[in-house]
């Protein structure tokens, strides 16, 4: 049961999320919201999931959604934002969850005065929202909470789905990832509408960096920040002011990490925010590696390291491979280059149909199963295969029969007890499906 202090400490954490709305007011038009909720055993409804966030003024969407499965409904809809405070002050208030559409729900839910909110950077997230907010996250009494179910879900008149989780992430466009089993998730968003970063070019001798702005807003209201770290550790920062939504920046040589952010010039706030690991052609959405051939050369030339290994050619192991794209995983990411040996001389890589074979043996050796981007480039006239594998999700990854490895500046082992404890306690930290992603 929710004490009165807890009960106390959200009203003023609400408050905050409520002057939140206010401030951004000019920018926003109705609150669009998602529900589902569950039956359970006792006959008593329950949320599974909520959220309402702002829609920009000028945004129209389709809502509206009426899926009633019996036992599991989901809805959405658009409300006014006065409309959308008084919901999330009934909850707080009279423990109830009053959503058009959708039975009245018993509930207690609580927001934690030093952890009230969480910033999400613009492009996909999980929920349907592509401009950078806030998160506010509810904590749920375990009692109050619905459950997602692998059960089939069916009706003469409906879609059907193998699982509650897969018709939320096709009904209300949520993005659930492996987490087919949770429960209980309220969330109130506050989107930022007044830019976002939209696509970032990365070469060997500049950065350009650009931006959206929705109706109301100006990009002569916004400054970047530009921070690169190169190999050996050397760093810079720039300053990126806009014309026509773009900026660049000039830079030495290519990046081994790079950040930009997006600042208010009014009061300094962070408006938007994105950091990659440089070196790879990590496939991230809104980053586009320029002149890849030069850079990729360029990256060999630099030698192996924490985030890059070079195989001559696909080992008679073919586990060797599992072993080196689980330890990257385990780590930062990286990427494994094939037809490039130790020396860095490239050598070029004579396997017939490269990204079958390697989809195969990841598949057939690791656990959990690894998520890559496979490449083949010409490098001085020869082919090189680029695995690109991006820092797990699902850590610890393992190799089959053989056990988790990490990768250690140039060279990989095998995980140590400790090392296993971060990544299993660092997993059960991100349980919740609707925590950041950095």
């Amino acid at each position: 049961m929710i004490s009165d202090a807890q009960r106390e400490n959200t009203k003023v954490v609400l408050k905050e999320l409520f002057n939140l709305w206010d401030s951004r007011a000019g920018l926003y038009g109705d609150v669009f919201f998602g529900s589902a909720v569950a039956m359970g055993h006792d006959k008593k409804w329950r949320n599974v999931t909520s959220f309402l966030f702002p829609m920009h003024k000028s945004e129209r969407r389709s809502a509206g959604l009426q899926a009633d499965y019996g036992h599991f409904k989901l809805v959405d809809g658009t409300m006014s934002l006065a409309e959308a405070k008084t919901v999330l002050s009934t909850v707080v208030e009279s423990d109830r969850l009053t959503l058009p559409g959708v039975p009245e729900i018993e509930i207690q839910a609580s927001l934690h005065p030093n952890s009230p909110k969480q910033f999400q950077h613009s492009g996909r997230s999980r929920f349907p929202l592509f401009y950078p907010h806030y998160d506010f996250n509810f904590s749920i009494e375990q009692d109050f909470k619905g459950d997602s179910t692998q059960e089939l879900l069916y009706s003469i008149d409906l879609p059907v789905f193998p699982s509650t989780a897969a018709a939320m992430e096709s009904y209300l466009s949520l993005r659930l990832g492996d987490n087919s089993q949770y429960s209980g998730v309220l969330a109130a968003l506050v989107p930022d509408y007044r830019g976002k970063i939209d696509e970032i070019h990365i070469g060997t001798k500049t950065v350009e960096v650009e931006i959206e702005c929705l109706e109301g807003s100006s990009e002569k209201d916004l400054i970047g920040k530009l921070f690169v770290k190169y190999y050996g550790g050397i760093s810079i920062t720039d300053d990126l002011n806009f014309t026509d939504y773009k900026a660049s920046a000039e830079i030495r040589d290519f990046p081994r990490d790079l950040l930009v952010v997006l600042l208010s010039r009014k009061d300094g706030e962070l408006v938007d925010r994105r950091t990659f690991l440089a070196g790879s052609q990590y496939v991230t959405e809104g980053v586009t590696i320029e002149a890849p051939e030069q850079d990729i050369e360029q990256l060999i030339q630099m030698g192996e390291s924490e985030s890059v290994e070079f195989k001559r050619e696909i080992p008679p192991q073919r586990e060797q491979i599992a072993i080196g794209a689980t330890a990257l995983a385990n780590r930062r990411g990286g990427r494994i280059l094939i037809g490039v040996a130790d020396d860095c001389s490239i050598s070029g890589c004579k396997l017939e149909k490269p990204k079958d074979v390697i989809t195969q043996i990841l598949r057939s050796h690791c656990d959990p199963p690894l998520d890559v981007v496979i490449d083949e480039v010409q490098i001085r006239s020869l082919p090189v295969v680029i695995v690109t594998v991006p820092e797990g999700r699902d850590k610890p990854y393992a190799v089959k029969d053989k056990g988790v490895f990490i990768r250690t500046g140039a060279t990989k082992r095998p995980a140590t007890r400790y090392e296993l404890d971060e990544m299993y306690n660092a997993k059960r930290s991100l349980r919740n499906p609707f925590g950041q992603e950095l």
